[in-house]
């Protein structure tokens, strides 16, 4: 006769107990943080959505990518050896060697136009470029712009204290005249982590479903900040009700990059020439300041300083140059990324179409192959 076995109530229970917990501390882990998993009762997971862009184009881990850029600025490398360039659409600094390519992306750059760059974004080495139609080019650059050489100032820490530094932030916010639907002030820090929490809580690198249309993916910051602080602040505008501006900074001085190490995604080094995130007004106990919310290179929301100072980190520098913020430009919402070098003028991007793209495109990556 063949007997059946039964376990216990108490042993299927803690078996329970333990899937369960290994489950959570694996979601807790995919995007370094601390607090509770996202909402499962909101929508479903937007990998594939009806609204996507027609034009992003798929990349995957440690392939190339096919773009239309405009090109900012092309420089010698500190050391001489090679040739920076740098593209307004991407925040990656690439560079390269071969002639050809140079004097084609010069070219473009004295004309103002688009072209067409096949970039390696692991090496972060250009390998094609190629002309587009009059048609695909007039379309690029017709985006509207905004200018604001004004709000534009150079930071200098070795004569600059980390209080000046943040002042300027909360003049430059506390002055701007904001939407009278929105709230100029979160009341408290309790309030503005739950906030900051939610907002990380759409990482692409958690496995949803998401509350948002489409996932953010801090774990990829290579590139992409223009497209996550936008989407930052339509959750702080649209779900909670927060005005919000942006805060640019640039490395656009002599042999400046932008030096990050990647502590939160495998502790690699990341060189931008510029980085973009929200900034927010906080009420706190030395009253209100600006604070900028960036989940790809912090768990909490921090003070301009240090989001500047985690820009220069040495460790990350490449040889001959300098690790270095040249300045940062306080922008309304709406401002985009760069058009130019000088950091004044800015795309913008109101149907969310480049926005969602690159959401899209670099949704599978991640910064620390």
């Amino acid at each position: 006769m063949k007997r059946s076995f039964t376990l216990p109530r108490t042993i299927k229970l803690t078996a329970l107990f333990y899937v369960l917990a290994i489950g959570g501390i694996l979601t807790f882990d995919a995007c370094h943080k601390s607090a509770s998993c996202p909402d499962k009762t909101k929508q479903t997971d937007p990998s594939v959505s009806k609204n996507t862009p027609a034009s992003v184009i798929q990349i995957t881990q440690s392939k190339s990518e096919t773009s239309i850029l405009t090109v900012a600025a092309i420089r010698k490398s500190g050391d001489g050896n090679s040739t920076e360039v740098m593209f307004n659409e991407r925040a990656q600094l690439f560079s390269l060697t071969d002639a050809t390519i140079i004097a084609t992306l010069q070219t473009a750059l004295a004309n103002h136009t688009s072209i067409s760059v096949t970039t390696n974004p692991w090496s972060g080495t250009v390998l094609q470029v190629n002309a587009l139609s009059q048609r695909d080019a007039t379309e690029h650059s017709s985006r509207v712009t905004v200018s604001s050489p004004c709000t534009a100032t150079r930071i200098d820490f070795s004569s600059m204290t980390d209080e000046t530094v943040n002042n300027i932030a909360g003049i430059a916010v506390l002055n701007t005249t904001v939407t009278d639907s929105l709230t100029a002030v979160i009341p408290d820090m309790a309030s503005a982590q739950i906030i900051f929490d939610y907002i990380t809580h759409q990482c692409c690198a958690l496995p949803g479903p998401y509350a948002i249309d489409y996932c953010i993916p801090f774990q990829y910051c290579e590139d992409g900040c223009y497209a996550r602080a936008h989407k930052m602040c339509w959750i702080l505008n649209t779900k909670y009700n927060y005005a919000t501006h942006k805060v640019f900074s640039f490395a656009n001085a002599g042999s400046d990059e932008l030096c990050v190490k990647g502590e939160k995604w495998g502790g690699c080094c990341v060189n931008w020439w510029y980085h973009v995130a929200p900034l927010v007004n906080i009420k706190t106990a030395k009253g209100v300041q600006a604070y900028v919310f960036d989940p790809a290179m912090f768990d909490q929301p921090v003070l301009l300083s240090a989001w500047l100072h985690a820009q220069q980190n040495p460790a990350c520098l490449p040889s001959g140059d300098a690790a270095h913020v040249s300045m940062i430009n306080i922008q309304p919402t709406t401002s985009y990324s760069p058009s130019d070098y000088t950091g004044y003028d800015f795309d913008t991007d109101p149907t969310f179409y480049y926005t969602d793209g690159t959401l899209t495109s670099y949704r599978p990556l991640t910064t620390c192959p």
